[in-house]
């Protein structure tokens, strides 16, 4: 059910979203850096995308690619799926390095530009709204918004220690207690916020 009658109420909810990188890709876009013309100017250093050298990027490959050159495009994922010889190259790799018993399927492969992608798309088909996962702490902060913003799934952290407990060989180590403890902990809070409601 829309919510405002052009969107639908997940689409509200993350359109009201104002998180840091949010707000700071605002800032970029009202007020652009630029070396002569707005040098007191927001960079943009919450993307992760470099374009600052892609002339060096470009020259490197080209020199080291046989002689034939890479269009500019071709850094950047012009495929919903991703590239299509680039899916082809990782499924003969993944066939190859994980030793499958069948060829991988290119079609069957999915490039996404950075993990924050990854995590949105994973959290919108895997979960539903509600749904918890295990994940082992520490971790990249953007994996938070991701998840929660567009599958509605929350974190339930397994905490990693660098300091090395009995039976771990080193630091971080995760183990099948360490998770079990985490789901465990998850189930009783769950129980304890359902029966208080």
């Amino acid at each position: 059910m829309a919510a405002d009658g052009y969107v639908s109420r997940r689409g509200a909810r993350i359109g009201r979203y104002q998180g840091i990188l949010s707000q700071g890709f605002t800032m970029y876009g009202k007020d652009r850096f630029d070396e002569r013309s707005n040098p007191q100017g927001v960079l943009n250093l919450g993307t992760s995308e470099n374009k600052l050298c892609f002339d060096l990027i470009e020259e490197w490959f080209n020199r080291h690619n046989g002689g034939s050159n890479i269009a500019p495009h071709m850094f950047q994922y012009s495929d919903v799926q991703g590239i299509e010889s680039f899916r082809h190259e990782i499924a003969k790799f993944l066939t190859d390095y994980a030793r499958a018993p069948k060829a991988l399927n290119p079609e069957h492969i999915v490039v996404m530009n950075g993990c924050c992608s990854i995590f949105a798309a994973l959290s919108a088909v895997l979960f539903d709204p509600g749904d918890c996962y295990l994940i082992p702490t520490p971790y990249f902060g953007g994996v938070n918004p991701d998840m929660w913003l567009y599958g509605e799934v929350q974190a339930v952290h397994v905490p990693l220690d660098s300091k090395m407990s009995d039976g771990e060989s080193f630091p971080f180590q995760l183990s099948v207690k360490k998770l079990e403890a985490a789901m465990q902990k998850a189930n009783e809070q769950t129980q304890i916020a359902c029966n208080n409601g």
